[in-house]
């Protein structure tokens, strides 16, 4: 059998009980995200309160494992409890999948009994391949299973950014990842071998491996097929969507078909999402099977239990509720309350590489283009005064091998730097300041720090700068949570930001605004700073299709180094947008969903 009569195969079993497999994968989705993940949630900040630990950051990491033993023991349960949730999640659908095809739709009980019968046969080493199986071997493991656990699991784009920006660092990454991927399809069904089967980890390893030989373009054609057909299919409903809407824009049904569009483009995203995950599953099933039928002497038996009317009532109802729901969101979507108006920040005073960054003609430049703020580094130097640079060493821009520290003001402020095609000379944070000052430009300050810098540096910022910053609205940001102690502790007027590479958990700080990461910044992260009453912003958001969906998350401000682009994507999106516009703006927004 090759993949084309397998993927046939595949769908017709997937419209054979197409209900019961969108009611599993949808009910065991819908159960993580509204009862593990507020739980999981609330046990974080619990642990962390009770340590009296602000925030979890790679800056504190270390300080909370030595510092404070019983909080990083807290959050390494809190991590196994949360593999086996993620484990039972995994189990209990394909248990599901497997009891579906073998013609007993109803008997979930049957199936939640089995599935915490193989957890209990689990071992340590099953869990730690598990979460392998997921995070490392299998880069397709969000097809497999969307599970609002997983969505944290990321890499931050400002580190893909990083490591792109090396030749010898693409291919690395090129080359694990195809590694990775040859070794997440000979591994493909060892979980459901393990499941199924009971069989134990390590021979679960090897059958796999030997059940895979020989097969590895079967099993890339088949994942290729089904992706295919899932993006195909959403594509062709949002197009109709789109260009239908472009029509009804200028009529008068423009409102109403505009729901009744987006309506759509909601049910198909979820739909296919689910069709994926299922059609994925069944491929690692029949595997696992030798691509057999699957009969009911299986060596899992389930009792076909009578139909429960309350079953119907219950799933009608929520379905009921759900669609409403969403009927009421999409209205207050589509008149324009659902979006934020963020303020646009310019990453390091540049546009699209007009100039070289931290620089005063690039500062010119830009602020011709009347950004909310501009965003810019400074570095203490080795005679105690700022200069404007964002680098640790100057080997990148300026082609010398030594540290801001390393070196006086005055030396730093002769040497040209270059980039993009530009070049200028290095400026003082009194001359950056002086001229946006001049040409009424604010600026969000970011203080950088390093192991060379002298204990009262935060003390001599404030000396010299908190009264023109307060008198020309300046805003502040930085990765130490330190400085920004000391910051709102002997300069509560200023506005001050702590930045976070990553979202793991919602900080307890008297900052007045997160800059976060724009990856993994989420909703609940959203929610939380408003009701503290601090405001966020995302960085470094380059792409227009996570312009939007920062927008739809409710940020205060977006830091970019495409200004001109944002501009033009916050006037569209919020300056009486065509309902078309907003239609378009929603699929970005919708795709994000769907790989979480």
């Amino acid at each position: 059998m090759n993949s084309w009569q397998f993927f046939k195969e595949a769908n017709h079993r997937f419209w054979h009980h197409w209900g019961s497999y969108i009611s599993i994968v949808f009910w065991t989705t819908m159960l993580i995200g509204a009862v593990a993940v507020p739980v999981f949630t609330w046990l974080t900040s619990w642990i962390l309160r009770m340590g009296n630990i602000p925030y979890v950051s790679y800056t504190n990491a270390i300080e909370i494992i030595t510092g404070s033993p019983w909080v990083a023991l807290g959050l390494l349960a809190e991590l196994l409890a949360l593999v086996v949730v993620i484990y039972w999640q995994f189990a209990f659908i394909l248990l599901s999948i497997v009891n579906i095809r073998q013609e007993k739709p109803r008997t979930l009980w049957a199936v939640l009994r089995k599935t915490i019968l193989s957890l209990q046969g689990t071992s340590p080493v099953t869990f730690l391949f598990f979460l392998g199986y997921f995070i490392i071997i299998v880069p397709f493991g969000g097809l497999l299973l969307s599970s609002p656990l997983l969505n944290k699991v990321k890499i931050p784009d400002f580190i893909w950014q990083f490591l792109l920006q090396n030749p010898v660092a693409t291919v690395a990454i090129v080359t694990f990842y195809v590694l990775v991927g040859y070794l997440g399809i000979r591994l493909l069904l060892t979980l459901p071998l393990m499941i199924i089967q009971q069989v134990r980890t390590v021979p679960a390893i090897r059958l796999s491996w030997r059940k895979t030989h020989g097969r590895v373009w079967f099993y890339i054609g088949n994942i290729v097929l089904i992706v295919g057909t899932k993006a195909l299919i959403t594509m062709l409903v949002y197009l109709l969507a789109y260009f239908s809407q472009l029509y009804l824009d200028t009529t008068k049904l423009a409102f109403a078909g505009a729901m009744v569009n987006l309506f759509l483009m909601e049910l198909i995203s979820e739909f296919m999402n689910y069709y994926m995950s299922t059609l994925v599953f069944g491929l690692m099933i029949s595997g696992a099977n030798d691509f057999r039928q699957l009969r009911a002497a299986s060596l899992l038996q389930f009792s076909r239990p009578k139909v429960r009317h309350w079953q119907r009532w219950v799933t009608g109802t929520a379905l009921v509720f759900l669609t409403a729901s969403m009927v009421a969101f999409n209205a207050v979507v589509l008149n324009g309350h659902a979006l934020s108006k963020p303020m646009a920040i310019s990453h390091r005073g540049v546009d699209n590489g007009n100039g070289v960054q931290n620089t005063i003609p690039a500062l010119r430049k830009t602020a011709k283009e009347n950004p909310d703020y501009v965003e810019m580094d400074i570095h203490e130097t080795k005679d105690h005064q700022f200069v404007v640079m964002h680098d640790e060493n100057l080997d990148d821009l300026a082609g010398i091998d030594k540290e801001p520290h390393q070196l006086t003001l005055k030396q730093l402020t002769r040497i040209t730097v270059r980039e993009n095609g530009h070049k200028a000379k290095i400026a003082s944070f009194d001359q950056y300041l002086k001229v946006a000052h001049q040409i009424h430009q604010k600026l969000l300050v970011e203080i950088k720090v390093t192991p060379y810098d002298t204990p009262n540096m935060t003390s001599l910022f404030i000396q010299r700068y908190q009264r023109t910053l307060l008198k020309h609205h300046d805003r502040i940001h930085t990765l130490s949570y330190p400085v920004v102690q000391q910051l709102k502790s002997q300069a509560p007027d200023l506005f001050v930001s702590y930045i976070l590479p990553y979202n793991l958990t919602f900080p307890e700080t008297k900052a007045n605004a997160y800059t976060m990461e724009a990856t993994t910044l989420n909703d609940s992260f959203i929610s939380n700073a408003n009701q503290r009453h601090q405001q966020v912003y995302a960085w470094t958001v380059d792409d227009i299709d996570q312009m939007d969906q920062m927008m739809f998350l409710g940020v205060d401000g977006i830091i970019t180094d495409q200004l001109h682009e944002l501009q033009v994507e916050i006037k569209d999106n919020t300056d009486h947008p065509s309902y078309a516009n907003l239609l378009l703006a929603l699929m970005s927004e919708l795709g994000a969903d769907s790989k979480n």
